[in-house]
């Protein structure tokens, strides 16, 4: 073997196998499961982030690309417990979920988001982002969620950015911090 080929193969060795990062789906059936933890969002008037406790369950439907998500979070006594079921069917080929949400006393939101998967460690430290052109207040704008699993805790967060200019930052609009329970 000349030394040039002998270099390469040895190196090919040392670095070893490439992991390829499953499909976001996988990643997101991987976490079936009951989950606790906060949902934060910025309070304009002080510019401080506030949590309410949140309490999430996500489901596998068993084919691969279908996941259920609830989750129940209490809103104060006016509003109390706010209950939220989000349906979402991943197409891999398209790098593209189609989810609908529902919240009672609002309208069903349907949204078609791309997907991709940036960074993937092993099974349990991942990246996934989220992406999609929608409404925040009242104009139109950029939505950007970013979920970053890191062993037992998940952390959610959502960005927005207006459409105009196209170079305009990304704004914090909320998050979902949680942990899992049990096992």
């Amino acid at each position: 073997m000349r030394l040039p080929t002998a270099i390469f193969a040895a190196f090919l060795f040392l670095a070893g196998p490439t992991i390829a990062a499953p499909s976001a789906a996988e990643l997101q059936a991987g976490l079936a499961g009951d989950w606790k933890g906060a949902l934060g969002y910025r309070n304009y008037q002080d510019d401080k982030l506030m949590e309410l406790p949140v309490q999430t369950r996500i489901t596998a439907m068993g084919d691969g690309v279908t996941v259920l998500r609830t989750s129940v979070f209490d809103d104060g006594p006016s509003a109390g417990a706010v209950r939220i079921t989000t349906a979402s069917l991943f197409d891999p080929a398209a790098g593209a979920v189609t989810s609908a949400s529902l919240r009672k006393g609002r309208p069903a939101e349907v949204f078609t988001e791309t997907v991709t998967v940036p960074d993937y460690r092993d099974p349990t430290h991942w990246t996934i982002v989220y992406q999609r052109t929608g409404v925040d207040g009242d104009a139109e704008a950029r939505i950007r969620i970013t979920e970053t699993r890191d062993g037992a805790t998940l952390l959610s967060v959502k960005e927005v950015r207006p459409l105009s200019p196209p170079d305009a930052p990304w704004a914090f609009r909320n998050q979902t911090r949680l942990v899992r329970v049990g096992g």
